[in-house]
């Protein structure tokens, strides 16, 4: 019997005592003030004065004091709710370092690619498919990707052939954008102007990439550079290329001139070492 009442006085003793831990730490933050904010940056890689030129800029905005308050007056979970509202960050977390100094470690998300519709909307897409907005702050250096309104579902299976071609040591020094024409037709719109390719859908990455550099050394410099305004690779073991009507200057809209890339394949260009057959259409 008498171990029980032990154990119950200890515990009002623990509960008190905690009781009393919290008082005084409450008033000790209530006499200490906030000298400054130490702003940390972790699992970036972007450069940190982009991440933290974005964050001092939502901090700017946000309405309660934070320097030189006292610390029992700065809400840690209100400002954390706060900064995690930007879509810009993975996760937020605030505490207070032994200095009393507000400490504010912030996890941006990657983004991928950054997207343009055709309603004046831009804004990132990270490699989960989840949008990011595209403040100026926070300006990253991604592959754009033009997709109408119409073609939201279709961004997140496009990102697939994006990381692959974009990583790719050959072929992503080539490419200046991507545009999403319809589910079976995404197309790459390179450095080298006046022709854009037709990617096809997103499936058979490897080989459509294989089918676009063997274009770029072994057929185009054959054929002329200015003699095809699209080459697509959307058909298996096919490169099918469009033959222009008008001078391109520049991408301008991605349109086939009203040709049916899929009208044709014509015969195997002579000395290609290659799988792929060569058609010309038009």
């Amino acid at each position: 019997m008498w171990k029980t009442v032990v154990k119950y006085v200890l515990c009002v003793l623990l509960l008190g005592y905690v009781a009393f831990a919290f008082a005084f730490v409450n008033d000790e933050n209530a006499k200490r003030v906030c000298p400054g904010i130490d702003l940390r940056i972790e699992g970036n890689t972007l450069p940190d004065s982009v991440v933290l030129q974005g964050v001092n800029s939502q901090l700017a905005k946000y309405k309660y004091k934070l320097k030189g308050e006292s610390l029992g007056n700065i809400n840690l979970r209100k400002l954390e709710n706060y900064l995690s509202n930007f879509s810009n960050f993975e996760s937020v977390e605030c505490s207070f370092n032994p200095d009393s100094r507000l400490r504010i470690t912030v996890v941006p998300i990657k983004a991928e690619v950054r997207v343009f519709n055709d309603k004046g909307e831009s804004f990132y897409i990270n490699r989960y498919g989840k949008r990011i907005k595209a403040d100026a702050e926070f300006f990253v250096d991604v592959p754009v990707l033009i997709a109408p309104k119409q073609y939201d579902a279709l961004i997140p299976a496009a990102l697939s052939v994006i990381r692959s071609t974009s990583n790719d040591p050959d072929l992503g020094p080539l490419v200046a954008a991507y545009k999403i024409d319809g589910p079976n037709d995404l197309i790459i719109i390179p450095r080298l102007q006046g022709h854009v390719v037709n990617f096809g859908d997103t499936t058979r990455i490897d080989e459509k990439k294989a089918s676009i550099l063997t274009a770029y050394r072994k057929i185009l410099p054959s054929k002329g550079w200015n003699t095809y305004d699209t080459i697509s690779v959307k058909f298996k073991h096919q490169i099918v290329a469009t033959r222009r009507n008008k001078a391109i200057s520049n991408h301008g809209a991605l349109e086939d001139d009203g040709i049916d890339l899929e009208e044709a394949t014509l015969p195997e260009v002579a000395n290609i070492n290659t799988q792929n057959s060569v058609g010309d259409n038009g």
